[in-house]
């Protein structure tokens, strides 16, 4: 039996997971490491976030073995009931009183979780389920609409916590889903260009310059449009959405809390307060360039021991890493990122039942962006959003989560030959 059970057991998912997990661990440990002479002038608080984070390990492992045994019918059976009950929660997380200035956790028995965090398995599970559907072609506009309705309420209920980071997951795990299933050029387009927009307009404020790029872009759009003239509803759409995009982003960011409008200036201006907001990225850009090839070696890390480092066990828990296990032990970590990530996409074009085809694009698609975003954000090329590294950030909803995502993963490309 036990032969049986590990022949069906994908180990291309199962040992980086495991590897990841182990180098999470052992990275926290590090933080809240403080060398016996020197406890008397350092804070050792952060002791407790490796005790905390070994249990919740072993609960996560637990969550991995229930997600790998359980039928991925039950799955796509149980997507929309679970899609409500989360929901349900992400407006209730609203009405709680805010912690910190926002409303991110609930807490039930003694344990504290985000919401947000399970929202982004319901939503998996039932655009795959939704998508699926024989007859619900994304290049159909009702379809097309379904589809960012799924994502974009959820996206909407996070932002109001606020929690852009988080919120920006939904639509990073959509269009690849949609794409796979066969969403058009031009339609991918029409999704893709007001990103770009969006990030130009910023740009365009926060370096108080000439809008030069942003100009630039918008003539690559009149250029795309004139390619692409026969398709003229396509064509008004991609412009009015562009043209939208640019007037009312500057909006929205002034409707953004402070320290977010802080946040994206530091990111495009980091030398505009170098003390302030710019602080976190210019300490973690010298925490890693000071791991050097090979790294300072284990507990050897000043960065996070002189606490210039902030938010070292969640957020920046990369830098930490990078600064002492260098280069050569950041690149394992995105190698093993990678496997996964990889086999997900590889087990998509495998598996026989489309549900699980489009899961498994949807979960590769959250491991691929929190991992570009959270490593982005550490050396400057993404900003400060509060996104986890999976497995290796502290926290247990994310980790949980991580752990239910490889679970099924393991359970799909153990039922490849199933419809």
């Amino acid at each position: 039996m036990a032969n049986r059970l590990f022949r069906n057991i994908d180990l291309l998912v199962l040992v980086p997971a495991l590897i990841l997990i182990a180098i999470g661990l052992v990275n926290l440990y590090s933080v809240g490491h403080v060398p016996d002479e020197l406890i008397e002038t350092f804070d050792t608080g952060g002791r407790g976030y490796f005790q905390k984070q070994l249990i919740w390990c072993a609960i996560g492992l637990a969550v991995m073995f229930v997600a790998f045994k359980i039928h991925f019918r039950y799955y796509e059976g149980t997507a929309l009931i679970f899609y409500i009950i989360s929901l349900i929660f992400l407006v209730l997380v609203l009405l709680l009183e805010p912690l910190k200035g926002s409303s991110r956790w609930i807490n039930i028995a003694g344990f504290r979780f985000q919401p947000s965090e399970v929202m982004k398995v319901a939503a998996v599970f039932l655009i795959a389920r939704f998508l699926a559907e024989k007859r619900h072609d994304p290049n159909r506009f009702r379809i097309l609409l379904i589809s960012v309705a799924i994502v974009g309420v959820p996206f909407l209920l996070v932002l109001r916590q606020p929690d852009l980071g988080t919120a920006l997951v939904f639509p990073a795990i959509l269009l690849p889903v949609l794409y796979w299933r066969g969403l058009n050029e031009g339609l991918l387009i029409l999704f893709l260009t007001p990103v770009v927009s969006a990030f130009l307009t910023v740009y365009s404020q926060s370096t108080f310059d000439y809008p030069l790029p942003l100009l630039l872009f918008f003539l690559v759009i009149l250029m795309i449009v004139y390619m692409r003239r026969k398709h003229v509803f396509q064509s008004i759409m991609l412009i009015v959405i562009n043209l939208s995009v640019m007037l009312a982003v500057p909006d929205l960011i002034g409707s953004l809390k402070p320290y977010q409008q802080r946040r994206i200036l530091a990111f495009m201006r980091p030398e505009s307060d170098i003390l302030g907001m710019g602080w976190q990225v210019y300490q973690s850009k010298v925490a890693i360039g000071s791991g050097g090839f090979a790294g300072k070696g284990f507990l050897q890390g000043t960065q996070k021991l002189f606490a210039f480092l902030p938010e070292r066990h969640s957020d920046f828990a990369f830098s930490v890493l990078s600064e002492e296990r260098g280069f050569i032990g950041s690149l394992i970590v995105i190698f093993l990122f990678s496997l996964i990530i990889a086999r997900g996409l590889n087990l998509a074009t495998k598996v026989k039942n489309r549900f699980a085809s489009i899961s498994l694009v949807g979960i590769s698609s959250y491991f691929a962006f929190h991992v570009i975003i959270n490593t982005g954000m550490t050396i400057g090329l993404a900003p400060v959003t509060g996104l986890p590294l999976p497995f290796i950030s502290y926290g247990g909803s994310s980790l949980l989560i991580s752990c239910f995502f490889v679970g099924v993963l393991l359970n799909f490309g153990s039922k490849y030959y199933e419809y």
